[in-house]
């Protein structure tokens, strides 16, 4: 019995060590749930401090372990070296796309429902991960990109508002310049967007080429917006007799004195209840963003009935805290609601991806 008490004496500091890693774990737990959010952020930093602890954890115990000095370094070289081989194995892989995703997040590059560009990837952001990042294509499908292919090539985010739609053609040197310049800067005006400008890129052998840009205020129509003002120069240009067609084309082919110019035609109203292309492309991203939005609001409210209590606590007018707590129930049954509204989301969202 003597060396039972003994073995489980000596196993005393290890046990304590377990009940101390379990328990930071739970406070580690119990402070996230706290801030009563499920932003991808939030979760990325909430599985990094995890990993953190459990491996602070794990050499406390080897350490804590009631063996040899020798065989106690023992153990830790051989963990060292499976934690070697693991970096060395696993460098441009699973380790590399784990610093990357703490690196991104750190950094804030983007957040849901972005509309970014990473190499030949053009899409939306639908989640965030701690090793990939999930976007939503031009084509609509999903494809999963490892964080540190993010982290080892640029990242072009487009702006949320005032981001700029720009087009480029080539005319002759026959036409007036500032004839062109005009009808583009008219274009851009029809089509939306403010403060338009002309840029001359390219001074060719037969042709100059013009760039027109234009500040649009919501990016979220941004393909929508580029197709319209592609055919807004057209209509300009055609509308003012001036052809869209290279200077070398009537040495390719003859033609005689014909005008490349089709007929006007009347235009169609656009009914305003369809669905814009980008809707219809990027649902799931919309739905991402929207979702993100609305856990960035519960954020708002929580720091909103903070303040609240805070000024009751210095208050003596029982009409007052009344008036005050009552404003506190009304944005807690508010929160209530949009908790629910985003867990059905959520399901809605995972069942039709």
């Amino acid at each position: 019995m003597e060396k039972v008490f003994e073995i489980l004496a000596s196993l005393m500091g290890s046990g304590v060590v377990i009940l101390i890693l379990i328990l930071v774990l739970l406070i580690h737990r119990w402070i996230f749930n706290q801030f009563k959010s499920d932003k991808e952020s939030h979760q990325i930093t909430r599985q990094t401090i995890s990993i953190l602890i459990s491996l602070v954890g794990i050499l406390t115990f080897i350490l804590s372990l009631p063996i040899d000095k020798g065989l106690k370094g023992q153990v830790l070289s051989f963990l060292a070296i499976v934690i070697s081989a693991a970096i060395a194995l696993s460098s441009t892989t699973v380790l590399g796309n784990l610093m990357a995703g703490i690196m991104n997040n750190a950094m804030e590059r983007y957040k849901i429902g972005d509309l970014i560009k990473v190499g030949e990837l053009t899409g939306r952001v639908t989640k965030k991960n701690i090793f990939h990042t999930e976007i939503q294509l031009e084509d609509s499908n999903f494809v999963t990109i490892p964080n540190l292919y993010i982290s080892s090539n640029p990242v072009k985010l487009t702006r949320k508002s005032n981001t700029v739609i720009s087009s480029t053609l080539s005319l002759g040197y026959e036409v007036s310049q500032r004839k062109i310049e005009k009808c583009l800067k008219n274009a851009a005006v029809e089509t939306g967007l403010k403060d338009p400008y002309v840029y001359i890129t390219e001074l060719g052998d037969f042709s100059v080429t013009y760039k027109i840009h234009g500040f649009l205020e919501d990016s979220g129509k941004y393909f929508t917006t580029s197709s319209l003002l592609n055919s807004k120069v057209i209509d300009f240009l055609h509308e003012n007799n001036i052809e869209i067609v290279s200077p070398s084309f009537m040495n390719q082919r003859k033609v005689d004195d014909a005008r490349f110019i089709p007929k006007s035609e009347k235009s169609q109203k656009i009914d305003n209840k369809e669905k814009s292309p980008e809707e219809l492309i990027f649902d799931k991203a919309i739905e991402a963003g929207a979702l993100e939005k609305k856990k960035e609001y519960i954020s708002e409210i929580d720091q909103k009935i903070e303040n609240l209590k805070k000024q009751i606590k210095e208050l003596d007018d029982k009409e007052e805290i009344q008036k005050l707590e009552n404003t506190i129930e009304r944005l807690i049954k508010i929160q209530e609601r949009i908790v629910k509204n985003i867990d059905e989301q959520k399901a809605n969202l995972e069942k039709n991806v």
